[in-house]
């Protein structure tokens, strides 16, 4: 099995969160009503003595870690130096802002009309990052975001390695009027989205921690270190791609799920 801590020879930066050729395919919002081949699952985790077994567990080994407290004007490290990010734009403009002793980044306000081609983007985009590939493993990843009530839109994307379409993926998002967050993933040669979708809205203005969980068959989203939601996913699913890591869009292309709002500490982990 690929080491999780494989570090790559070059870091090569890309048009978009995949090779510049491919294209950058929309994808299907949590708060829509699930398609035949998606699985979403959503509410609250039951608090009965059972709920633990429900709960995907929480894998603890930093994988990378972005504090962001160094700012974003050249390349943006994580914690190990493994995985340096760096500012695409289309348009649109990064700043930081303060947050909790340091520094979060702040992402271009919602366009008006979604989608046009004169909306402002920016996002953080890493060069290959296959070690960041779960395969089967458990493995959890999030982001602690800041999103004001008219901050939200149709597609907002906190972070994403891998495409839905033809791919495979990891996502998590903050979709839809409602500022809901959820967990995405999909695995190698599926089409079926798996979407683990919070039974509450983080769009008020206040910072809130979001982590996404796998475990052998559930994916689960917690907020502020409650479980929110969940879905059954299959044991069998691997995520494996050789796309990089995306922070706050999926890309600079019009469609591209642009995140408005601040994120901070985004992370992703392994089991030990």
């Amino acid at each position: 099995m690929r080491t999780w801590l494989l570090l790559l020879a070059a870091l090569v930066p890309l048009a978009g969160c995949a090779s510049p050729t491919r294209q950058q395919p929309r994808e299907s919002a949590p708060s829509a009503r699930p398609s035949p081949g998606h699985a979403t699952v959503s509410g609250a985790a039951p608090s009965s003595p059972a709920a633990p077994s429900l709960v995907a567990a929480a894998p603890s080994a930093t994988v990378l870690r972005y504090s962001f407290d160094s700012g974003i004007t050249g390349p943006v490290l994580d914690g190990a130096g493994r995985l340096p990010l760096r500012v695409r734009r289309a348009g649109g403009q990064l700043s930081t802002v303060p947050h909790n002793g340091g520094l979060a980044v702040r992402f271009p306000q919602p366009c008006e009309h979604y989608g046009a081609e004169s909306c402002a983007r920016a996002i953080l985009q890493s060069g290959p990052a296959e070690f960041l590939n779960p395969g089967q493993e458990a493995f959890s990843y999030g982001a602690s975001v800041l999103v004001a009530p008219n901050e939200t839109s149709k597609g907002a994307n906190v972070l994403q390695k891998g495409f839905s379409v033809g791919d495979s993926q990891f996502k998590l998002q903050v979709d839809g009027a409602a500022g809901r967050p959820s967990c995405v993933i999909v695995g190698v040669g599926g089409s079926t989205i798996y979407v683990a979708l919070a039974s509450l809205s983080v769009a008020d203005g206040r910072w809130h921690r979001i982590e996404c969980s796998r475990s052998d068959a559930l994916l689960t989203v917690a907020v502020d270190g409650q479980p929110r939601g969940r879905a059954a996913i299959p044991p069998s699913l691997s995520i494996v791609n050789a796309d990089p890591l995306c922070i706050g869009g999926k890309g600079t292309s019009a469609n591209n799920d642009q995140f408005a709002g601040a994120i901070d500490d985004v992370f992703i982990t392994r089991a030990p």
